[in-house]
């Protein structure tokens, strides 16, 4: 038998040796590919699992709290309204049967005011001047309470009842019924009502807050609650609002808010003493604003920012 000569057999081993060797390599990177692909896996699946947790959601602004008044409007216990810059009517207020009609009216600005009221009438709750010579007013009938209204032809002097009140703005048991009868509730307790057309008029609310339409009633837009709100009027521009006590006037201001409705710069203060519901403000044909405050009297000629 023929022998192997060393130099073979020490290549062989070495064949043998570099095969394990490469084997063993080969392996580690089998296994270190396979633990790397395992993270790489886990890691997509947790980013997968992140990206599918729901989001909360922020609460919507309906469910933040309402603020709080810091006062209630009382209903008010006079009303008043404006000709021109020398003729207003006025009237004390309030429920029926209890107040009879007491209806006024001045031609000298103020100076002196002479009794007008018709007759069968209680409760006035609102004024409606027509020019020169009529006045109406949207009352309570003496016999049931129910709401209907008077119009006299001669500045007071006489007076018929009027089958229009389908046609006018007015205020039924907390509702605002507007012209042709469709009736809204643009909040809890009305206190008094401000038209300017057919389709616009806004509502001074029992919380402070002014509430306006511009089409009928069908929607109502509503400002933020008004530190001294007493009584609000219509303007050629929006409405003018009475405040009281506020911005360190002892008395009443005039305030000019828009359709939106939006809260201006107060007027000049009207000093008065006046009662909860003894202040009121109301616009004549010709721009006057005129302001009744407790015992004092006031018009102005640019919407209340001076007298």
């Amino acid at each position: 038998m023929a022998r192997r000569s060393p130099g073979v057999r020490e290549l062989r081993t070495g064949w043998w040796t570099v095969a394990a060797v490469t084997g063993l390599v080969i392996v580690d990177v089998v296994l270190v590919w396979s633990a790397v692909n395992s993270v790489q896996s886990a890691a997509a699946n947790a980013v997968e699992s992140r990206s599918a947790a729901p989001i909360r959601a922020t609460p919507p602004p309906s469910a933040v709290p309402a603020i709080e008044p810091d006062f209630t409007v009382e209903p008010l216990s006079r009303v008043l309204a404006g000709a021109d810059g020398d003729t207003a009517y006025r009237a004390i207020t309030g429920t029926c049967p209890a107040v009879p009609a007491q209806l006024e009216r001045t031609a000298d600005g103020g100076a002196s005011w002479q009794a007008t009221s018709p007759a069968d009438a209680l409760a006035i709750q609102q004024i409606l001047v027509d020019g020169e010579d009529v006045v109406a007013v949207v009352a309570a009938r003496a016999e049931d309470c129910a709401t209907v209204i008077a119009r006299s032809s001669s500045q007071g002097a006489e007076w018929e009842p009027a089958d229009e009140l389908g046609s006018r703005w007015h205020l039924v048991t907390g509702q605002v019924v507007a012209p042709g009868g469709s009736a809204s509730t643009p909040c809890a307790t009305p206190v008094q009502l401000a038209p300017r057309d057919d389709v616009s008029a806004a509502v001074l609310c029992a919380d402070a807050t002014v509430a306006a339409t511009t089409d009928a009633g069908s929607t109502w837009a509503a400002s933020d609650p008004i530190d001294g709100a007493s009584s609000i009027t219509r303007s050629d521009d929006g409405y003018r609002l009475a405040v009281t006590g506020v911005n360190g006037c002892v008395g009443a201001q005039v305030v000019p808010v828009s359709t939106a409705p939006a809260v201006g710069a107060p007027g000049s203060c009207l000093e008065s003493e006046a009662g909860e519901g003894a202040t009121v403000v109301a616009t004549a044909a010709d721009g006057t604003v005129w302001i009744w405050s407790g015992e004092a009297l006031a018009r102005s000629s640019n919407g209340g920012t001076t007298r």
